[in-house]
């Protein structure tokens, strides 16, 4: 099998997964460059792979090749303890649950600003440039430290330098503007203190250089710009693709912290992800991983696993208590310490949204709306909709 798989309808996992999760949870298959690796699907196989030290992510990022987080070996996610384990503190610091309740106000705040200037009406509006774009570029940046009015700015250098094939001339260029910014904010934060990552990152007591903060920040920024704009678009395309369900929300807004669990099983931010290298032999599901092995563990097929979930191909935000979105931000070491904030970004997004324009719907067939996986995370490039009245 050559992979990866085209994806399912409407952007939803690829078809193929069922059958490998039933017949083959542990298979090999081929990259475009030749490259043979397993992949894994099942819920507790995934689970594993991410957690145990028996998989290295430092070990698959430095494999040659592009793709599936390969040639890399620089960032929080590609690092192994204790290396990952000195930079993720910090950041699990700046994320503490605390200040992320601390922080839903301004979340708010944001999305209202932004809300109060998209056009009411017949439309059509595109819901990833009015809204989901500027609500998590607003939010990241002055959650980092940066002037969130200039959310284009910073998130638009991070952007770039992901764009596929960026001649190296302008990516050098790019990653140097982005680093004297972040340098300059740093260079700020140390004379005044404020209430964001920057500064949390400046108070780690002498662990970090300067060059890592940047790496961090930098991280932060991709994940929680282009992650969460994503994410919050495929989530509100998934609602109004299901009318019923959008105006159940805008009756009982209160279901909506069940309807993002939900939505991130049912629309993750990848049909892939990012590889590991096995350490030792490890069986899966009674099948033999070998030592040195490249394995990726995938989480959307986890997430359809019917060992796991019930009807796992249906979207039911009244699903029982249970894994929920488990998976969805990783697990183990390379857990995102950031899922509450995300999860209350796209509580939020979700929220005001729908509070402001309890009309709003498609302003095309559902099928019409163009999924891309040009970036790692899926996206939605454009969601164009009629907002109807502003409430």
């Amino acid at each position: 099998m050559t992979f990866p798989f085209p994806p399912g309808p409407r952007g939803t996992v690829p078809p193929r997964y069922a059958r490998l999760l039933a017949d083959e949870p542990v298979s090999e298959v081929t990259l475009a460059d030749g490259t043979t690796i397993r992949l894994v699907t099942r819920y507790e196989d995934v689970r594993t792979v991410l957690s145990s030290e028996r998989f290295s992510r430092y070990r698959a990022a430095v494999l040659p090749g592009t793709g599936l987080g390969r040639s890399q070996g620089t960032g929080l996610v590609d690092l192994d303890p204790p290396a990952h384990t000195r930079l993720r503190d910090p950041v699990a610091a700046a994320f503490a649950p605390g200040r992320t309740a601390r922080l839903r106000p301004r979340i708010e705040a944001v999305a209202d600003g932004i809300l109060d200037a998209l056009p009411a009406g017949d439309g059509p509006v595109d819901l990833v440039g009015g809204y989901t774009a500027p609500f998590a570029g607003r939010v990241v940046c002055e959650l980092l430290g940066l002037p969130g009015e200039q959310w284009r700015q910073f998130t638009g250098g991070a952007e770039t330098l992901l764009t596929p094939g960026l001649p190296e001339a302008r990516a050098r260029a790019a990653r140097l503007r982005l680093r004297d910014a972040l340098l300059e904010l740093l260079t700020a934060r140390r004379e005044t203190p404020g209430d964001d990552v920057a500064s949390v990152l400046l108070s780690d007591g002498g662990q970090l250089t300067d060059d890592e903060r940047v790496l961090l920040l930098h991280g932060l920024i991709v994940s929680g710009f282009i992650g969460v704009r994503d994410l919050l678009a495929r989530h509100l395309f998934a609602l109004l693709a299901e009318p019923a369900l959008l105006a159940r929300l805008v009756r009982e807004p209160a279901a909506i912290p069940a309807a993002v669990g939900e939505l991130l099983r049912y629309y993750p931010s990848s049909n892939d992800g990012l590889l590991r290298v096995a350490t030792e032999d490890v069986v899966l599901s009674g099948t033999l991983v070998p030592a040195g092995a490249p394995v990726l563990p995938l989480v959307s097929a986890a997430s359809r696993d019917p060992g796991v979930f019930d009807r796992p191909d249906v979207l039911d935000i009244d699903r029982p208590p249970g894994p929920g979105h488990g998976l969805a931000f990783g697990a183990g070491r390379h857990a995102c310490p950031a899922a509450d904030l995300a999860v209350t970004e796209l509580s939020v997004g979700v929220g005001r949204l729908l509070a402001a324009f309890p009309a709003l719907r498609l302003a095309v067939a559902a099928d019409e709306v163009e999924h891309s996986s040009a970036l790692l995370p899926l996206g939605i490039p454009a969601l164009p909709v009629v907002p109807g009245p502003r409430r």
